[in-house]
């Protein structure tokens, strides 16, 4: 993890850092970072390009409303849960079941924040249940010290600009607020409940959201979201 924090340029960006080898140094399956995004739920801005079961999982969250990563930015606290298949049913009654069918076995989430100013959240994922190491628990807890640093690089400045090239938050989730943007345009709703039918509907149907939104985009909707 030194090596890899050292490798670091200027300016600073989380894109300089390589989210599976940092998953690799902290002994987890994947490694993804969510920007707080007002009142919305977060935006997933870091992960590895070829990494299925963080993605999966943070996108299961948004659309579900509830999981690890919305617990955390929401309260500005740790979530430790070294054994999934031991945690209680009801602290994430829809969430618990879809993550353990994916294979993840255990996640920790960490706040980004400076003082009482919450930024975001670190999340790891293992497919194989155990608690962190302690110097894996040391190492994290640097990174996610790093990682904070790093998302200051993403809010405007006293000039109300920030660097485009450091702009990560459209990346993995554009589609989905193209989408939304359509639907309510289509539905004659709201941008807020358009988004509600989305991931209502991603939901009832099993959909990954991201597919869901790719039709509606390609003019492929489902017939229950086209306008009579």
């Amino acid at each position: 993890m030194t090596a890899l924090l050292g490798t670091l340029g200027s300016p600073p960006g989380l894109g300089l850092l390589p989210a599976d080898r940092c998953a690799q140094a902290l002994g987890l399956t994947c490694v993804t970072i969510s920007a707080r995004a007002g009142a919305h739920a977060p935006e997933l801005i870091w992960h590895a390009p070829g990494d299925r079961l963080g993605t999966v999982l943070e996108d299961l969250q948004y659309t579900l409303g509830e999981g690890p990563t919305l617990d955390c930015v929401r309260h500005g606290q740790a979530v430790t849960e070294p054994d999934l298949e031991r945690t209680p049913g009801t602290r994430w009654p829809v969430f618990l079941p879809e993550a353990l069918h994916t294979g993840a076995r255990a996640l920790f989430a960490l706040p980004l924040a400076i003082g009482a100013v919450r930024l975001g959240a670190f999340t790891g994922y293992r497919t194989r249940a155990g608690p962190l190491t302690l110097q894996q628990h040391l190492d994290t807890r640097r990174f996610t010290d790093t990682a904070t640093f790093l998302l200051l690089a993403l809010l405007p400045g006293a000039d109300g600009r920030r660097d485009p090239t450091t702009d990560l938050a459209t990346l993995h989730r554009a589609e989905v607020h193209q989408a939304t943007g359509m639907l309510a345009v289509r539905l004659r709703l709201p941008l807020n409940q358009a988004l509600l039918v989305l991931r209502s509907h991603a939901y009832m149907t099993g959909r990954p959201i991201l597919d869901l939104a790719r039709d509606i985009i390609d003019h492929r909707n489902p017939p229950d979201l086209t306008p009579t």
